[in-house]
């Protein structure tokens, strides 16, 4: 009875070691400090040309601020039509807005 639960814990350990190790199925959020919204894929397409799109996450700014600093990004060299960088700042504000 000892060797088969010694058996059977050790296939146990075997089969739970070979799953750990295995891919996860599905994607992995690759920036899980920025937050679910429209404009968000754009965002991280336009920002991360420069820099890691997670610098947005330290900032917390209101409309005016979010469109003044995209617009210094634009004019460093950021690539995006008008309205791809108005979604941008739309998304933005409603993910890092100022604190309360």
């Amino acid at each position: 009875m000892t060797l088969a639960r010694t058996l059977v814990a050790a296939g146990a350990f075997v089969l739970l070691s070979s799953l750990a190790a295995a891919p996860q199925s599905g994607s992995t959020d690759e920036h899980p400090a920025l937050p679910p919204g429209e404009g968000r894929d754009l965002m991280i397409r336009v920002c991360s040309q420069c820099h890691s799109p997670e610098v947005a996450a330290d900032q917390q700014l209101d409309q005016a601020g979010w469109k003044t600093l995209v617009e210094q990004m634009a004019s460093k060299g950021a690539a995006a039509t008008d309205e791809e960088f108005d979604q941008i700042v739309q998304y933005l504000s409603k993910a890092f807005p100022p604190p309360k």
